[in-house]
């Protein structure tokens, strides 16, 4: 009798069809995200006018990666919070 398994080990690769998807997945999130967090509310240092929603989430997010680390949903949130800060910025500094 022998013993033949019947499970198999798929090899990863980096075909260009998976790394394109990925990208355009990657792309899709962060154009969504970045949606998103135009829609929150900034009211800068002093919160005596109701909460900075874009802090806010960004303390979710760190909250998240605590508990979660090394995904990168989270690192992309980071980066898109962070661009977003930046344009707000330099839309307060131009007017």
């Amino acid at each position: 009798m022998e013993n033949n398994s019947k499970f198999t080990v798929e090899t990863f690769s980096t075909s260009s069809d998976h790394s394109a998807q990925s990208l355009a997945d990657e792309s899709d999130f962060r154009n969504r995200y970045m949606q998103e967090l135009r829609k929150k509310r900034q009211r800068g240092i002093n919160n005596y006018y109701g909460i900075d929603e874009l802090l806010e989430e960004r303390r979710q997010v760190n909250q998240q990666q605590m508990k979660t680390p090394g995904r990168r949903g989270e690192l992309i949130k980071h980066e898109e919070i962070d661009k977003e800060i930046l344009r707000r910025l330099k839309n307060e500094t131009q007017i």
